[in-house]
């Protein structure tokens, strides 16, 4: 005779230290707090309910929209919050998430541009910035990006950011470089 053992399974959910779960509908502006702790670490909270401890701020349209449309990301890359408007959070926690956008979307603003040289499809700029004088390649068309009829973006081959507000406010020679090189 064979004995039968019966064992009921039972559901456990396990929860790993660290690990986030990205709620099914993402937090509105109203809901959440933001702030540093420790000192360069962005944390949210949620009323009661929730704690993350560790966010990142990303735009969903920096150039058209920079205070507008923002997600918080959770350390999984998962939207744990939604931001339509940065006017509906909490000081602190605008000031935050404006700190952290900042860094993240750091870009130096070219006053003057000494020279352009282009060769084989990939140009070498040499220009005056807000931070200084700077010397940077471009490859391609794609990293050189027409906001508006004079307002330019510009991407280097190690991801920094330039930007030219209005190209026609530079000096006589840096329009001519724009001109006849962009």
């Amino acid at each position: 005779m064979s004995e039968e053992l019966k064992t009921e399974e039972t559901k456990v959910e396990v929860f790993e230290p660290g690990i986030e779960y990205a709620p099914e509908q993402p937090y509105q502006a109203q809901d959440i707090r933001v702030y540093r702790a420790p000192k360069n670490t962005v944390r949210m909270t949620v009323g009661d309910e929730r704690s993350y401890i560790r966010v990142r701020p990303v735009q969903a349209s920096p150039m058209a929209y920079p205070n507008q449309y923002i997600a918080l990301l959770d350390s999984k890359n998962e939207e744990v919050a939604f931001i339509e408007d940065m006017n509906d959070l909490d000081e602190v926690s605008k000031q935050v998430i404006e700190e952290e956008m900042a860094r993240r979307y750091l870009k130096a603003l070219v006053e003057k541009i000494y020279s352009i040289q282009m060769e084989f499809g990939v140009a070498y700029w040499d220009v005056m910035t807000d931070r200084g004088r700077r010397e940077f390649v471009i490859r391609g068309h794609d990293n050189t990006f027409w906001v508006t009829e004079t307002r330019l973006l510009l991407t280097d081959v190690d991801g920094n950011r330039f930007e030219i507000i209005d190209y026609t406010k530079l000096d006589a020679d840096s329009v001519k470089l724009i001109e006849t090189s962009v």
